[in-house]
């Protein structure tokens, strides 16, 4: 069973806005297509409002239903589980612990990791204790204690359990952000980071029992305006030259979240820094769940990501094929 939470009705009761409809079935719809060719019998959900997709058995979600209870019916009838869902509201967690319960096969992360990474501070602190160069992240309590308060230092405001750029605002200095912060109330839901110049990337990799494999390295495409930021897509293995220095990486993010599993994005940004005599890379974020760039993986690798991540679950003596590293760009 796959279940992606946006177009498979987790709206279904509230407005469907296009952009996210849109990147949901682009996933969605990746997914469906490699899991056919491995010959599964397929069952998922769809939005009333949306189109159903190809390649699985659909049941239709509209506003009187109780998606929750169509989900628990769902995976109850499934052998394995596949979610896509965002952290936020711990709606992933929740899907995942209502398949873990049922003892079903969940392709994809553990409960440990989805709630420590569902919390960017949790995740920040993790990060730091690992010694693994992460974006400095304050409470709204730590923020106004800090002493780059008077700085002219720009500054990010995003929830402490969002998804990417949802709802993260970009502030030229301090005195705007804690007024936007006060006047919505925001002091105990959103945590504040210094804004990091640099090139925003991010790595594709299947994680299993502490090791990571690489996917693609990926060029992301954001922009800020009236101080909203917005993903418009990416260039999958757009940062191929950084191949080595990502698999590092993503092998050191997976030995400190060993709960892991299937695939992970990584958000990172990349910097040059001319004193290192080399690109630094930042993670700014894990993603335990599939992201936008999953959608490109089957070009950009020359084989079937759904079958490597399968396979790299429930097969102990999977050997790791020879990818491709193609570029591939997806606009959302």
């Amino acid at each position: 069973m796959v279940c992606e939470f946006i177009t498979g009705g987790g709206l279904c009761a509230a407005p469907l806005p296009d952009s996210l409809a849109q990147e949901g079935a682009l996933m969605r719809d990746a997914l469906l297509s490699d899991l056919a060719q491995l010959s599964y019998e397929i069952s998922t959900t769809i939005d009333a409002r949306l189109a159903p997709p190809q390649n699985a058995l659909c049941t239709v979600v509209s506003a009187d239903d109780d998606v929750w209870q169509v989900w628990r019916t769902q995976i109850n009838a499934a052998d394995a589980v596949w979610l896509i869902a965002p952290e936020t509201d711990g709606v992933l967690h929740y899907l995942t612990q209502i398949a873990s319960l049922q003892g079903k096969l969940v392709l994809g992360c553990g409960l440990d990791a989805i709630e420590v990474t569902t919390n960017k501070m949790a995740t920040f602190l993790a990060l730091t204790q690992a010694k693994i160069k992460t974006i400095e992240t304050l409470t709204f309590e730590q923020w106004q204690q800090s002493a780059q308060l008077n700085t002219s230092t720009q500054w990010l405001t995003k929830p402490i359990d969002g998804v990417g750029c949802d709802a993260t605002l970009c502030f030229d200095n301090a005195e705007n952000l804690m007024h936007w912060i006060v006047s919505n109330k925001k002091q105990r839901t959103h945590i504040i980071q210094p804004y990091h110049a640099g090139q925003p990337a991010s790595i594709s990799c299947v994680m299993h029992k502490g090791k990571a494999q690489v996917l693609s390295c990926n060029t992301q495409m954001i922009d800020i305006n009236h101080h909203t930021l917005s993903f418009k897509g990416v260039v999958v293995n757009g940062m191929r030259a950084h191949w080595h220095a990502f698999e590092q990486l993503a092998n050191q993010v997976a030995a400190t979240f060993p709960d892991l599993a299937g695939y992970v994005g990584i958000d990172v940004i990349v910097d040059i820094n001319e004193d290192l005599g080399r690109d630094e890379i930042i993670v700014v974020e894990i993603n335990p769940r599939l992201t936008t760039s999953y959608a490109g993986l089957c070009e950009a690798t020359g084989v079937n990501p759904a079958e490597l991540i399968i396979n790299t679950l429930i097969n102990p003596d999977f050997k790791w094929p020879t990818i491709q590293q193609n570029m591939v760009s997806l606009y959302v």
